[in-house]
């Protein structure tokens, strides 16, 4: 299966080519990350949403927004216009996060091959560690402070909601009468009924729940009974935890992945050693004989 692997030039960049071997151990730990970044894009085929490089340019806008002009790059269905934004991208931002694409990748990324975009997202994300390293800043952290500041709007609209229902409770209604200071209730009381901010209806509502039997442990008295405590965490709190935990199987599959490489490399040694012995005991045998031919005569 063709993939991509990197190496290092002499200008310092990261090259970016085809080879026919591909590691796919950290494949599902990318997914999580790209799920994290917000994308203007719902992800349903990575090949085919990547494939104009406008997504790969929104997660490093996401980053280093100061490095990326989003309105440059347009969505695209021809693969000459993908391509185009390909290399735009390669030129003006990649190689400025010391990542370079080859000219068989970006046609590769723009043909929609498959498992082309991960390995290049994988190494895009270690490019960027490394630079957000060099200014004392943590990919890890800008997530979870994003995270964060998703919860926290999302806390403020579902307080903003009851809010506004209360506002709109409180609206004067008009009477149809000249006087302004006049309200008009929605609906007219009953006969025996007590209206809501009457202090009688408090007191009734006291003798309601004093009736109520609570647990069969005696009656319910609401000025006596102790409620429980919560013992609920925050929830920016548990997402900094859990972002902590994929941050250390991110690195356990890393460490993974880089023993089995190591091991086949032992197992590649070990055969080329087993050759260069083979190799050397053939040709002292061929010494040993001819020597002694030579002695013979």
């Amino acid at each position: 299966m063709e993939t991509l692997t990197f190496r290092r030039q002499l200008n310092g960049l990261t090259r970016v080519d085809m080879e026919e071997y591909f590691d796919d151990v950290e494949l599902e730990n990318l997914y999580q990350w790209i799920d994290r970044i917000p994308l203007t894009r719902p992800k349903k085929n990575i090949g085919k949403d990547f494939s104009d490089g406008v997504l790969l340019a929104e997660i490093v806008a996401h980053y280093f927004p100061k490095i990326v002009e989003l309105h440059n790059y347009s969505p695209a269905a021809a693969t000459k216009q993908k391509m185009e934004n390909w290399y735009l991208l390669n030129r003006r931002v990649l190689r400025k996060l010391d990542l370079d694409l080859s000219d068989e990748v970006i046609r590769a990324l723009a043909n929609c091959k498959p498992k082309v975009v991960e390995k290049v997202l994988m190494l895009l994300r270690l490019q960027i560690d490394k630079n957000l390293q060099r200014q004392g800043r943590s990919r890890l952290e800008i997530d979870a402070n994003f995270a964060q500041s998703m919860d926290t709007k999302e806390t403020k609209k579902s307080q903003s909601a009851p809010a506004a229902e209360n506002s709109q409770a409180l609206v004067p209604v008009k009477t149809g009468r000249s006087s302004p200071g006049k309200l008009s209730s929605p609906r007219k009381l009953g006969k025996g009924e007590i209206p809501h901010n009457h202090p009688d209806r408090s007191q009734k509502n006291k003798q309601l729940l004093s009736s109520y039997h609570f647990e069969g442990k005696g009656y319910f008295d609401p000025a006596i009974y102790i409620y429980p405590t919560s013992d609920n965490v925050p929830r920016s709190y548990l997402e900094e935890k859990e972002m902590e935990c994929m941050a250390k199987d991110e690195t356990i599959r890393m460490l993974n992945s880089k023993i089995r490489r190591l091991e086949h490399l032992l197992q590649l040694k070990d055969t080329r050693m087993l050759d260069l012995q083979g190799q050397i005991a053939r040709e002292q045998g061929l010494y040993y004989v001819t020597s002694r031919k030579h002695v013979v005569k």
